[in-house]
Formats: structure tokens, sequence, C-alpha cells
């Protein structure tokens, strides 16, 4: 054999080595894209009800601090002398009829129309003999 025979086979061979390495890349390629949109899609199945799980403790455990700062509030609101008068089954009563309103008015709504039921001052002036 002559050296430009030997040169030649050693292409040949080369070329099919890299032909058989670009096959098998692309396919590879191809099954990796359509794993990660498949994968995607069933990831975000498989996370979604943990997600969503979490958030509604999340939320819960929210709401519970928040009521137990309402109730706080509440208890510091009554004045003692009346503190004997409220029971405390009638603030949770009231709490829970706040939770089932569908809707309160924010503080601005109610700033800018004058409210009928307002009492007129209780002050007595006295009485001149």
């Amino acid at each position: 054999m002559d050296v430009k025979n030997v040169v030649a086979d050693r292409l040949e061979r080369a070329r099919s080595f890299a032909e058989s390495v670009r096959g098998v890349y692309e396919k590879a390629y191809r099954h990796a894209t359509e794993m990660r949109k498949e994968g995607i899609s069933e990831l975000v199945r498989g996370i979604q009800p943990r997600v969503q799980a979490a958030v509604k403790e999340g939320i819960d455990e929210a709401r519970s601090i928040l009521d137990g700062v309402n109730q706080s509030l509440a208890d510091k609101a009554i004045p003692t002398f009346r503190k004997g008068a409220v029971s405390k089954e009638q603030l949770e009563q009231k709490s829970k009829q706040a939770q089932l309103q569908p809707k309160t008015k924010s503080v601005s709504e109610s700033t800018k129309k004058p409210s009928a039921t307002r009492k007129k001052s209780t002050k007595k002036t006295p009485v001149k003999k």
C-alpha cells in the first residue's frame, strides 16, 4: 500500500465515524427536546397541587395570626367597665359575620359621604337659673 491509499482510507473511516456520531447526536438532541417539552408540562402538573397546598396553608396561618391580632385589639378597645358585659362568644359571632360579608367599604369611601346615622354630641350644657 502506498501512502496515498492509507491516508485516503483513514480519511474515509474518519468521515464515516463523524457521520455516525452526527446521527447519534441528532437523535439524542431530538429526544432531549421532546422530553423537555413533555417534562415541563409534567413538572407543572406535579408541582401545582403542592404549591396550591402550600399557599393555602400560608393563607390559613396568616388568617389565624390576623384573627389573634384582631382579638387582641378588640380586647384592648373595650373599656374595663364593659368587659364583663361583652362575652367572647359575642366577639366570635361578630368576627364570623364580618368574614361572611362579601365586601366592606374602604376608609376613603366612608369619609367621602357623611353618615346620616351619625349621632349628635351628647354633652350636657349647664342650665342657667
